[in-house]
């Protein structure tokens, strides 16, 4: 069973800012399969996707002088003071609500429902792999929108659950389209504690993530199989990376086989939720090396790995309505770790 993290929190060291970089290079497209995202989910799905999203952690903010705040999952926001503006541009000066969302743990990439797959300007493909994401709210206690005022930012330390110096920075721009954002500062732990990647953003209401492309994925197939009997339909697998941070999904209306896109050489398993609510996971699977796309016919030259059978069943209500018992029946961890936020340990170029 896995507890809940517990956090050391610690003096927080200054802070390299990332500037925006405007590159095209990278372009978003709806993922794996649009239709699993836009699909209206209804009755235990529902409750399941919102007790399995990522945690959400809300402060009140004198707007006056900032202030550092520690979110649940151990991401530090630095917000300096008189940092925000109403929706006319006018100075706010009332208390404004903060919300923080950090995506961290393989079930955080499921119910986050956030697409990590790309193609670049040459039509080329590009899968994501992730060391975590977050999205910043801010709004005054009345409800209205605020946004950071000109020439100010926040300056965030996110757990540095996944190393190396390979992850930039993409955020979410107005028309929803990943962009290369900046360059982030990776620092190391000391000891038993992880250290945080740092970095300044300069827009709120907005995905934000550390990533890093790969050009290649692989594809694997399988059959769902109910423990009733009956024929699956209406269902959604999610390829979820144990080896390395992200997941792809693909949206089946009727029939057993499937098909969806990993990660190539990695750690994964693979989870099918029908809309009855009825869910299933396989083991841990090491992927093919072989290059796939679930969307092209299967050949010599887009190999689908074959990951055999999964087993669909009805699960208990308290289950799908509780974060914790969830990730303890799918056997997704639910990462322990302390942060060090000292500016003392090695830093990353």
């Amino acid at each position: 069973m896995f507890r809940h993290a517990v956090f050391l929190i610690l003096a927080a060291g200054a802070l390299f800012a990332g500037s925006w970089e405007e590159k095209d290079k990278y372009h978003y497209l709806p993922g794996a399969d649009e239709a699993a995202r836009k699909t209206k989910r209804t009755g235990l799905v529902a409750r399941l996707f919102k007790a399995g999203y990522p945690t959400a952690t809300r402060f009140e903010i004198d707007v006056a002088v900032g202030g550092t705040y520690t979110a649940g999952r151990g991401t530090q926001v630095i917000v300096p003071g008189h940092a925000f503006v109403d929706a006319k541009g006018r100075k706010v000066t009332q208390k404004v609500k903060l919300e923080l969302i950090e995506v961290i743990d393989p079930l955080d990439f499921v119910t986050a429902d956030v697409d990590l797959t790309f193609f670049n300007e040459q039509g080329g493909r590009e899968m994501f792999q992730s060391a975590g994401m977050f999205r910043v709210h801010a709004h005054e206690l009345s409800g209205g929108a605020v946004a950071l005022a000109p020439g100010k930012a926040v300056r965030i330390l996110f757990p540095n659950i996944r190393p190396g110096n390979e992850f930039s920075v993409y955020r979410h721009d107005a028309e929803g389209k990943w962009k290369l954002h900046g360059h982030n500062q990776e620092i190391d732990g000391r000891g038993i504690t992880i250290g945080t990647r740092r970095y300044t953003i300069d827009a709120l209401n907005t995905w934000w993530n550390f990533d890093v492309p790969k050009p290649e994925g692989a594809c694997a197939k399988g059959r769902v199989v109910k423990a009733d009997g009956s024929t699956a339909k209406n269902y959604t697998v999610y390829s979820i990376g144990i080896s390395y941070k992200g997941t792809f999904s693909r949206r089946i209306q009727t029939g057993a086989a499937f098909r969806v896109n990993v990660h190539k050489s990695q750690q994964a398993r693979f989870l099918v939720i029908e809309d009855t609510g009825q869910i299933g996971i396989s083991a841990t699977v090491a992927t093919t090396d072989k290059t796939g796309f679930d969307g092209n016919e299967e050949g010599p030259q887009n190999v689908c790995q074959d990951i055999g059978k999964i087993k669909i069943a009805a699960v208990d209500e308290l289950i799908l309505s509780d974060k914790k018992r969830l990730s303890d029946y799918l056997g997704l961890e639910v990462k322990e770790y302390k942060v060090n936020y000292e500016d003392k340990g090695n830093r990353v170029p």
